[in-house]
């Protein structure tokens, strides 16, 4: 466990705090003109929004609400991971994935292998998709961003719960730096690219994730609950 928030009064003070925030950050995604998810419709605007506001309900309702907003982050991260690696470069506006260019793992290219990689991993999206790749990249940057939106959430709320938001940053960072060499590394083996890697890089990196995935339990299970209960389903 991470943290446990000490009473009634002061947890139901701090989901107040973290339901306004969360609210602000949702909104400025979805006005702002470059906010992360500022080109869904209404109806993904209205989903996406029930189901962070209902994660951060089970939260607070949970034994250990920092510790339920970890095992969330894990796994949103880790999700986010999944097509952010082909978008980090160092020319990128995102600063976060910028950064991410310069980790060991990491080329910050992988964009220019996703012709390459997308029958493997994209298969779907390129039976539709014209010669640009274009619900290729539509697939890509539309599940980055909502897993980016939902880690947010998650991050945003550790950080009021720990009254800490500066070690929210570094955790979110920390799972960063391991999610992405590790979806990189896997996406290269399993498109037969170069690895980045050596074999022993390799399996420290894979048990570590290995050790996250088992600390955030069945994900499956917790999306279920949260869709169920903010009835998205």
């Amino acid at each position: 466990m991470l943290s446990l928030v000490p009473n009634d009064s002061k947890r139901y003070s701090l989901s107040e705090t973290i339901h306004a925030e969360v609210s602000r950050f949702l909104y400025q995604a979805f006005t702002a003109d470059s906010g992360l998810l500022s080109n869904v419709d209404r109806w993904t605007q209205r989903r996406v929004t029930m189901e962070n506001l209902t994660k951060i309900e089970l939260a607070h309702a949970s034994d250990d609400p920092v510790e339920y907003c970890y095992q969330n982050l894990i796994r949103e991260i880790d999700a986010e991971a999944q097509t952010g690696i082909f978008l980090v470069g160092k020319d990128t506006a995102d600063t976060s994935l910028g950064i991410l260019a310069n980790e060991p793992g990491v080329s910050g290219k992988l964009r220019n292998e996703v012709a390459y990689i997308a029958p493997v991993l994209f298969a779907d999206a390129l039976a539709h998709s014209n010669d640009q790749l274009d619900l290729v990249w539509v697939t890509i940057r539309a599940r980055f961003e909502r897993a980016r939106v939902d880690a947010e959430v998650s991050r945003i709320a550790m950080g009021i719960l720990m009254q800490d938001a500066d070690v929210a940053n570094d955790m979110a960072d920390a799972l960063r730096s391991l999610m992405y060499p590790f979806h990189e590394y896997a996406a290269r083996h399993q498109c037969d690219l170069p690895p980045l890697l050596d074999e022993h890089q390799a399996r420290e990196l894979t048990i570590m994730v290995s050790q996250l995935e088992k600390r955030a339990g069945d994900y499956e299970n917790r999306i279920h609950e949260i869709t169920a209960r903010a009835d998205t389903q």
